[in-house]
């Protein structure tokens, strides 16, 4: 019994000792990068807020900065009827005020399909349908860089 006890000693200490492993931290999750939205003036996220709460469609907020001098933003929307371009042209022109943004102009009417409030190079432009298909400012302004709507608060 002697012998099978030596052998047993002998080939366990002829094994190779094991290496010690580096534990590495487990990587983390790769996350997609979001597209964030640029600091934007105060107007435009007050009155694109405004124009959501009010059910304006396919608001579109467009970056003129690099490719026109008439103005630096556009924000364009459309109402549902006659009675809702009125309606946003009204809330427009009575947030302008409220938010005491000294110096704005609005033009155009409800009947007339197109209405225009203008704030020291913010234009925001709420159309009908019709007008808004006619007149194609996203188009017309095709070189514009589109902003990403803000997050809904």
């Amino acid at each position: 019994m002697k012998k099978v006890t030596e052998k047993k000693a002998k080939v366990s200490a002829e094994a190779p000792k094991a290496k010690a492993v580096k534990k590495v931290p487990a990587a983390a999750p790769k996350v997609k990068a979001v597209k964030k939205t640029p600091e934007l003036p105060d107007v435009i996220l007050k009155s694109v807020k405004f124009l959501d709460d009010k059910k304006a469609e396919n608001i579109v907020i467009l970056d003129l900065r690099k490719v026109a001098n008439i103005s630096e933003y556009f924000i364009v929307a459309t109402a549902a009827n006659a009675p809702h371009l009125k309606s946003l042209s009204d809330g427009l022109q009575r947030l302008f005020k409220n938010e005491q943004y000294e110096g704005y102009r609005a033009a155009g009417t409800g009947d007339s399909g197109w209405i225009i409030a203008d704030y020291y190079g913010v234009m925001v432009h709420v159309f009908s349908a019709e007008m808004r298909a006619l007149y194609d400012l996203e188009k017309l302004w095709k070189d514009a860089k589109r902003i990403d709507l803000p997050a809904a608060e």
